[in-house]
């Protein structure tokens, strides 16, 4: 309930849907359509029916300092049943590998049986320095504003980020995002080539990166005219 924080909280959310997302026999609501649910009170029933799901996550993210606490509990919508609550405690710098364990602790809990490459995915996150994760949150906030004075911000934030860790990739596509919808804003001819530069920066750092390859595919389409390179590198980022 800290409007400070609200970021934080948002960016928590979305890593969570993006690693739930990556399991194949789990079917994720996307975080467009759950945030219509945020702040509001309404019966888990309805919003199952609403949501077509059948079961609902829902958490609190804690921060004192540089420590996290993430509450997760997995409730059956037709019932609203707990099947399943949990908390987990780390250092800010550990985030995303305790994103990671929530993710797989909730398929674990569901019945699902993960591939090996998909636990391995799991397990992968590498420690990111604090200030720069929280940064690239912050970043993505106000990207998400879709307005120039956002875009502008988030720039200084993303920046920040790499300050702090230079193979940072996720901070790179975040810039070449932010880059992208300024020049289609018409605010400087220069942008897209600023765009492009970045999003290979983030290639470079993380070839794997589904961000990175769909902040390229939009340079492909806007700056390239390039059709089937766009199209390969939506592909990739769904792979």
């Amino acid at each position: 309930n800290d409007p400070e924080q609200e970021y934080f909280a948002d960016g928590m959310t979305d890593e969570l849907i993006t690693d739930l997302a990556q399991v194949r026999e789990l079917k994720v609501v996307s975080k467009t359509s759950i945030m219509q649910y945020k702040g509001v009170r309404r019966p888990l029933p309805q919003i199952g029916r609403e949501l077509g799901v059948d079961a609902v996550v829902e958490g609190s993210v804690l921060r004192s300092g540089n420590r996290v606490r993430i509450t997760a509990q997995l409730i059956r919508t037709a019932t609203d049943r707990h099947l399943w609550a949990k908390a987990y405690e780390g250092d800010l710098q550990d985030v995303l590998s305790l994103q990671a364990l929530v993710a797989e602790a909730i398929t674990d809990e569901v019945k699902l049986s993960l591939t090996a490459a998909e636990r391995d995915r799991f397990r992968a996150s590498r420690p990111v320095n604090p200030e720069a994760y929280e940064a690239y949150l912050r970043g993505r906030y106000l990207w998400n504003r879709r307005n120039v004075e956002g875009f502008q911000e988030a720039i200084e934030d993303f920046h920040h980020a790499i300050e702090k860790d230079p193979n940072f990739a996720l901070a790179y596509s975040g810039l070449a995002d932010c880059y992208t919808l300024m020049a289609l804003d018409t605010l400087g001819p220069g942008l897209m080539e600023e765009a492009k530069a970045s999003a290979l920066k983030a290639l470079t750092l993380d070839e794997g990166l589904a961000e990175a390859h769909t902040s390229l595919a939009a340079i492909k389409i806007f700056l390239d005219w390039d059709w089937p390179g766009a199209e390969n590198e939506f592909k990739r980022a769904l792979d």
